[in-house]
């Protein structure tokens, strides 16, 4: 492809996902130096069934310059992005310098989708971000796995590494599944009761569906760690191109006492050192957990997460007072046992 040429005068459309032609697109988020698998037809198709995207097109050829996926939700009788789950990030994907058209994209947006509640994308800081945007910067962490394990090992924190020894002399066993239900269980048991709001049930039926496609496109890691045969600890890994990415984990309180997750992930790593590859840590926004993945050797990788409101007035105040009533009925006591 060569390098990225200067971003000519663009047009902006829009186009719906009955729209898109999967070949087209796909081959278009393989060519971009953005790639990662969130932006492929088939993963948005799981994740936001009703996905579109706004095109830039060079007018002299019709030719795609960079592209925009658009996650969507139907929301009170009307359209609303919303970042999906397991979808850490999109943004602009561009086969000409990305800053100069995301700012055009970014401006356009609003002219097909009045309100959005969240999007996290690959933007630039210096990005022209239209005035009435919130728009925060975040960290994901990634790892290159292009050197011998014993050096990507070397540069593991001591804690780190002290806690991985724990992990190698307990007696772990690991071993490769393809059954996501043991995963969804582990999560719903000892972890979702720490997450404000609850999981729904619709979150573990998507988990499923999405792993299903994962395997079919050969693009899934599963791993357990047992103990007397007892699955204790598990994680899920998304592979493309350049990045094996941490999809999702849950661990038992033996599991997360006797440092199963770190065996699991170091694991992986071995197994996959010395290619050209990034291991993703899709980072939550957590302290804690940001210096988990750091001490690994980590370095960080920024996106930008915007939300905007463009909605009537009439509107806006609707949607205020609703959310103010959600968050009152949160507050009561539930009545349902634990």
């Amino acid at each position: 492809m060569g390098g990225l040429t200067t971003a000519p005068t663009t047009a902006v459309r829009l186009l719906r996902r009955a729209e898109i032609v999967d070949a087209v697109w796909n081959d278009f988020i393989d060519q971009s130096p953005q790639q990662v698998v969130y932006g492929y037809s088939w993963y948005l198709d799981v994740v936001s069934p009703e996905w579109a995207a706004l095109v830039a097109t060079n007018p002299a050829n019709g030719q795609w310059v960079s592209v925009l996926p658009v996650p969507l939700r139907r929301k009170f009788g009307f359209e609303v992005i919303q970042q999906p789950l397991f979808c850490q990030f999109l943004g602009v994907f561009s086969l000409v310098d990305a800053t100069t058209v995301a700012s055009d994209l970014l401006a356009t947006l609003p002219q097909f989708f009045k309100y959005c509640s969240l999007y996290a994308g690959r933007f630039e800081r210096q990005t022209d971000w239209p005035a009435f945007f919130e728009v925060q910067f975040c960290q994901n962490f990634l790892l290159s796995l292009r050197a011998p394990y014993q050096r990507i090992r070397s540069a593991y924190s001591r804690d780190r590494l002290a806690n991985l020894k724990k992990a190698e002399k307990f007696g772990w066993q690991i071993e490769e599944k393809n059954d996501i239900q043991p995963l969804i269980d582990l999560f719903a048991k000892n972890h979702a009761a720490q997450i404000e709001g609850g999981v729904s049930e619709n979150a573990y039926v998507l988990l499923a569906r999405l792993y299903e496609v994962l395997q079919q496109k050969k693009a899934a890691k599963l791993l357990y760690a047992l103990k007397n045969g007892q699955i204790e600890a598990g994680a899920l890994f998304a592979i493309d191109q350049h990045r094996l990415v941490y999809l999702f984990n849950a661990a038992s309180e033996l599991g997360r006492r006797q440092n199963a997750r770190t065996l699991l992930i170091d694991r992986v790593i071995r197994s996959y050192s010395n290619q050209d590859l990034w291991f993703d840590f899709e980072s939550p926004q957590q302290p804690s957990i940001a210096a988990f993945y750091q001490s690994f050797g980590s370095q960080a990788e920024p996106y930008a997460q915007f939300k905007y409101n463009r909605l009537p007035f009439g509107l806006q105040k609707l949607q205020k007072w609703r959310l103010a009533l959600l968050k009152t009925i949160n507050l009561l006591p539930s009545t349902s046992p634990k």
